[in-house]
């Protein structure tokens, strides 16, 4: 009960190896790209779902009060964060849609978002492919660690900027802001009128002793100015079942999201899987998520020093958060939009290329660190053998 599974080589095909293995040809392939773990669901997640099927009916389902109960207790728990779930959650069918829901409902075509960059690339997506313009203000990197440049941020934010877009924590460098961070992010958007969306996915995937604290729980005035996105789907390994929840506390927010929902006939017919995966989640996880959370800054501390050991090119940066490792390869001097492909076409090993994530991604990988020790190691290897060919 609630241990660490790898997840059975009979299940069926996974983006993250089997269709990386179609696509590539090589049967020796070791990925570290797509953001899904390689184990198991916890239990408690599994058996709601069985349950589920087991009733005999996958109709349209009622939100039970159970559903905001978890998750009014699970924020209060983690983060002492009280809110009324019944009155400010609403549910989407993944994080994206659900941030071209509030796009859609709090912005127009041609207004400005602000992303913190590196950041993962579907921000920036997302954003042009809505006709809305991106600002990209750069992390600081210094000592190992990356840090806002509030100067650079408040530059931004006071050229008309409509919505700030942050992740939290942040992928792909691993950092959950601080009490401290947050504050100051939100006294700049305060004093030049700026939405906030707050991207806290991967929100339970803390480091033992890092703490979470969500945008919105620092005031009711900073709440009312933001909309945050969540589900279960990489803390606990349910993206398959494509749902996500929001939370806002401004009624006015609450009810364009609504609407905008309806226009996508998004309001009728939630998952029924996704619903029972959020209750057994917040009410009987928390143990497998500690568990899990150890093996993964294990994995990182693991990944760190073999680096530090072996490949003395190679940089990694230090992280409390998420399953992410950000490595630092500018010291090979290698063209930054090809290092990912050269490490898959020469070492057959797939991660996430910096290049994609923005400014200040050039030169990096991100690696998922979501997977056995073992095969780890094996990636470090290849890793290795690269970075002495290339220097």
């Amino acid at each position: 009960m609630n241990e660490i599974k790898i997840v059975s080589k009979t299940v069926l095909p996974r983006m993250k190896w089997d269709y990386e293995k179609e696509l590539k040809g090589y049967d020796d392939l070791l990925s570290f790209s797509t953001a899904d773990m390689d184990f198991e669901s916890p239990q408690p997640i599994l058996d709601s779902i069985i349950e589920i099927a087991q009733s005999g009916h996958l109709g349209y389902p009622h939100i039970p009060d159970a559903f905001y109960d978890a998750i009014q207790a699970h924020f209060l728990k983690i983060s002492s964060w009280e809110m009324d779930a019944k009155k400010c959650v609403s549910t989407n069918v993944g994080i994206y849609m659900a941030a071209w829901n509030v796009f859609d409902s709090l912005t127009s075509p041609g207004d400005k978002i602000v992303i913190l960059t590196p950041v993962h690339f579907c921000f920036k997506h997302m954003i042009t492919m809505n006709h809305r313009k991106v600002i990209e203000c750069p992390l600081q990197l210094e000592n190992n660690e990356y840090h806002i440049d509030f100067e650079k941020l408040r530059a931004c934010l006071e050229s008309n900027v409509r919505m700030l877009w942050i992740c939290n924590p942040h992928n792909p460098i691993g950092h959950s802001w601080t009490v401290e961070e947050l504050g100051k992010i939100a006294d700049l958007c305060v004093k030049n009128d700026v939405l906030i969306m707050s991207d806290d996915v991967y929100c339970d995937l803390l480091f033992p002793g890092t703490k979470y604290t969500p945008m919105a729980s620092l005031s009711k005035q900073v709440s009312y100015r933001t909309i945050t996105l969540y589900s279960t789907s990489k803390s606990y390994n349910t993206t398959g079942l494509r749902f996500a929840y929001v939370v806002t506390e401004n009624p006015q927010f609450f009810e364009k999201y609504q609407d905008s929902l309806a226009r996508c006939d998004l309001n009728y017919g939630v998952n029924i899987m996704g619903i029972a995966a959020t209750i057994a989640a917040y009410t009987a996880c928390s143990e497998w998520t500690e568990k899990l959370m150890s093996l993964i800054s294990a994995n990182h501390q693991l990944v760190s020093e073999y680096c530090a050991a072996h490949i003395p090119d190679v940089s990694v940066i230090g992280a409390d958060s998420t399953y992410f490792a950000w490595l630092d390869m500018r010291k090979l001097n290698l063209k930054s939009q090809q290092l990912a492909y050269q490490l898959e076409e020469e070492e057959h090993m797939i991660v996430e290329n910096g290049e994609s994530f923005g400014k200040g991604g050039k030169g990096f990988i991100r690696i998922n660190l979501g997977t056995s020790s073992e095969n780890l190691k094996a990636g470090l290897k290849r890793l290795e053998y690269f970075c002495v060919n290339h220097r």
